[in-house]
């Protein structure tokens, strides 16, 4: 299992309720990459003027890959692209579900 933390900026001037619309737009992309992506987390910070999205994923490939498209979708957007860390996931510990997942 792979974690990713992505940082990346907001449209300038965007205030955290057009950043959330505009992130809610985009759902299915992330509903779609399943069973690659297993969980996904979003945190704006609009005074700030940035995001930041936490991932995790079955595997290192899929996470590149999703990435690959996905970085030129928000450069597209804000104009940057988002600094994504890639970090290898010992552990998983679910409590919504009860499991510990071991890699």
């Amino acid at each position: 299992m792979i974690s990713t933390i992505v940082r990346f900026k907001l449209a300038p001037g965007e205030t955290h309720e057009e950043a959330l619309e505009e992130i809610k737009k985009t759902i299915p992309i992330y509903q779609a990459a399943a069973p690659a992506l297993i969980r996904k987390a979003i945190h704006l910070d609009a005074e700030a003027g940035v995001g930041r999205s936490i991932y995790l994923w079955a595997d290192r490939a899929s996470a590149e890959a999703f990435f690959a498209r996905a970085s030129e979708m928000i450069k597209a957007k804000t104009g940057h692209a988002p600094d994504v860390e890639y970090l290898d996931c010992d552990i998983v510990v679910d409590n919504q579900s009860g499991d510990v997942i071991f890699n």
